[in-house]
């Protein structure tokens, strides 16, 4: 019996000019160790409205009894988040890279730095407009690479560094799932893209 490699056809991808299109992050960066979490959200392989269903994870993250998302406070406009293309066919993949700049360098910064720096951490961004994407999943391993730079001059940078990499089949995945802090839960009513 031959096999069926039908595949997905893309939907258009339009954008209406004049549109506004805000750039950056805000300046909550919500992270936890992946040890902490006990079930991903589902990965959707096909789409049945709209094709946007395929970039974005589906339910929440179930976490380990006492665990809660942490909060990374980020200088927003020196924060980027970058998606690169990565591999050869039929094995392509993407790099989702964050740099995240935290102004601290006292105690807790950099017992932050030396807790990520040989641990598997996942984080959680909050675009401009407002959408939930994430920078970790169950398939990779994530690198957190800090750095701290505590100046020398009066003028000179101040602040601590955090590079996050991670190999994923998506582009920083959408999430509409909660986030369960410490002060409560965020996006406590999921939108269904």
């Amino acid at each position: 019996m031959a096999k069926d490699c039908t595949g997905l056809t893309p939907q258009s991808l339009e954008w209406c000019e004049g549109a506004v299109n805000l750039p950056g992050i805000r300046r909550e960066v919500y992270v936890i160790a992946k040890r902490d979490i006990v079930k991903f959200p589902e990965r959707v392989l096909e789409y049945v409205t709209s094709m946007g269903e395929i970039a974005t994870l589906q339910g929440s993250f179930v976490l380990a009894e006492t665990a809660k998302w942490n909060v990374l406070n980020v200088l927003v406009d020196r924060s980027p988040v970058v998606v690169e293309n990565q591999g050869v066919k039929p094995s392509k993949s993407f790099l989702n890279r964050a740099t995240f700049v935290h102004p601290g360098v006292e105690e807790d910064a950099a017992a932050f730095c030396a807790l990520a720096n040989n641990d598997d951490y996942v984080y959680i961004i909050q675009t401009k407009p407002g959408k939930y994407r994430v920078l970790g999943n169950e398939m990779y391993q994530t690198e957190t690479t800090p750095t701290q730079a505590l100046g020398a001059g009066a003028t000179d940078e101040m602040g601590t560094t955090i590079e996050v990499t991670v190999t994923d089949s998506m582009p920083a995945p959408f999430y509409t799932g909660e986030i369960v802090t410490a002060d409560g839960i965020i996006n406590p009513d999921p939108v269904v893209p």
